[in-house]
């Protein structure tokens, strides 16, 4: 009796040992699988932007380190500046070799619908439902989706929230004055004085070196949106609604009015005579070293002024309020349903966990944490805090936040004063800004409002036909008489599909009910 409780004291002895033993390995290998970190899940971004910009050292990035930090992602950015269009050649190089990166930032939606119809993003019906959503992308609705949509209701995009924009002409005041000139008001005016300050020397350097007025390359894009509103009603010769009735188009008489005075203006020597193969950056540079007078900037321009200022300390500019043309007063910037969309690519796709990784990265953007850095930065680098309130600090070291917003421009937080406050507190920029944003989204295209499906299949060639035409008509390498405008109308119907796009257009029309049952 006396042996057998030995032994089993012995045993139990024994079982102690061995559950200490295991619980010490247990907590051996739990120290250790936290100390491992769980390895980043790399997301590549493709997106253009319209200017150079210079990212801080990963190390000293403090919205990348966030995310690093927060969601285990490790973002990285590939963007082309400069022209809109050698990103699209870029692009679409990296999808004919099969180099595709993760996630595309659709910052026009032509582009979104073209890639939808090449086959190269995946469908998020089932990872994206309406009604189903993560928290901060609860704006999301069933409309917005339909927009994006194809024939077969499939979504191929995270679409982003609408908002203001703040676009808009600036004009030399400082050239006014040497000229003794009032700010145009009217297209004609604009006319007159872009011609001014083309042939009268505003800058008084005695040489012949100075233009009205410049863009950056595309014949269609924000530089020329005021100009073309006041001619046809619309930011964009596409056709839009009024009153149940069709307006305007691309072979409408309105667009060749317009044509015919862009026309003028370069005739006259007001236009500089590189508008169409400039891009982003090199149209900055003119307007920096004081080759222009007049321009469009996406934003107010603080540190545009620095650097003219640094060129020369003399130079001012001046908002440029809409013209007043045939049409009526123009518009800064145009009506959009859907602003901005990210498309997820087949290489994610074969990812579960990477296409979990993105809606997880976009949801924390609309998240209060994400929307703070990309709107302010960090505190004493981006921004300080005076009485109370957040102020962004003036500088470059601003620049690059705008870039990693994929959840669209800055600016579309401006419905929000406060926010409107710190990144514009001096009074003039921020009462100059919200003239901008009441300037701005006096009506938008069928298109753009997502009424009507611009499909690719049948749009690509006839759009760069369009651009093509746009730019020979306003240097006057093709007639605008009326068997020019007769011969580009036939060819735009016809040798480019336009008949067929108008039919698919009005048949979206019909069938959402847009149209009024007594005209087209």
């Amino acid at each position: 009796m006396t042996r057998g409780v030995g032994e089993l004291a012995i045993h139990l002895k024994r079982l102690f040992l061995l559950a200490l033993l295991l619980a010490s390995a247990g907590l051996l290998a739990s120290c250790s699988d936290s100390a491992r970190e769980e390895p980043l899940v790399v997301l590549e971004v493709d997106r253009w932007y319209p200017y150079n910009v210079e990212f801080p050292d990963p190390q000293e990035d403090f919205i990348l380190q966030t995310i690093r930090k927060r969601l285990n992602i490790d973002l990285r950015f590939n963007f082309s500046t400069g022209r809109s269009q050698d990103w699209r050649t870029k692009l679409a190089s990296r999808v004919a070799s099969g180099d595709l990166p993760d996630m595309i930032y659709f910052f026009n939606m032509m582009d979104y619908r073209t890639a939808r119809t090449q086959g190269y993003l995946i469908p998020l019906n089932e990872a994206l439902k309406s009604g189903d959503l993560p928290e901060h992308l609860d704006y999301i609705t069933s409309d917005m989706l339909r927009t994006i949509s194809d024939d077969r209701g499939e979504y191929y995009g995270i679409p982003n929230r609408t908002g203001p924009a703040v676009e808009g002409l600036f004009i030399r005041r400082d050239w006014l004055n040497a000229l003794s000139l009032d700010a145009p008001r009217t297209v004609q005016e604009f006319a007159e004085v872009a011609e001014a300050f083309a042939k009268e020397d505003p800058d008084g350097n005695g040489k012949d070196d100075t233009y009205g007025f410049t863009a950056g390359g595309c014949m269609s894009c924000q530089d020329f949106w005021e100009l073309l509103s006041a001619f046809t009603g619309n930011t964009s010769p596409d056709e839009y609604l009024l009153d149940g009735q069709l307006k305007g188009g691309w072979t409408s008489s309105e667009y060749r009015e317009y044509l015919l005075f862009m026309n003028g203006l370069m005739q006259s020597g007001a236009l500089d005579p590189d508008l169409a193969t400039n891009d982003s950056n090199t149209k900055r540079e003119k307007i920096v070293q004081g080759q222009v007078g007049i321009f469009h900037y996406t934003g107010y321009p603080s540190e545009l002024i620095q650097e003219m200022k640094a060129y020369n300390p003399q130079a001012d500019i001046a908002y440029l309020p809409p013209l007043v043309g045939p049409a009526g007063t123009g518009s800064h910037w145009p009506t959009i349903h859907v602003p901005t969309t990210v498309g997820i690519t087949e290489k994610a796709g074969k990812s579960p966990e990477k296409v979990r990784k993105i809606i997880e990265l976009m949801n924390w953007y609309y998240s209060d944490e994400g929307r703070e850095l990309i709107l302010y930065g960090k505190k004493g680098v981006n921004h300080v805090r005076q009485e109370g309130r957040k102020r962004l600090l003036e500088g470059k070291q601003n620049e690059y936040l705008e870039v990693y917003s994929l959840i669209g421009e800055r600016s579309l937080f401006l419905d929000d004063e406060e926010v409107m406050r710190a990144m514009f507190p001096d009074e003039r920029q921020f009462e100059v800004v919200r003239s901008m944003i009441q300037n701005g989204g006096k009506r938008g295209s069928v298109y753009s409002m997502g009424y009507a499906m611009e499909r690719a299949e049948l749009i690509d060639d006839l759009k760069l036909f369009r651009e093509q035409m746009a730019a020979r008509f306003i240097y006057g390498n093709a007639p605008l008489d009326d068997k020019g405008w007769s011969d580009y109308a036939d060819k735009h119907d016809h040798a480019y599909n336009g008949y067929t796009v108008r039919k698919a257009m009005l048949s979206d029309l019909r069938k959402g009910g847009y149209l009024s049952t007594h005209k087209e």
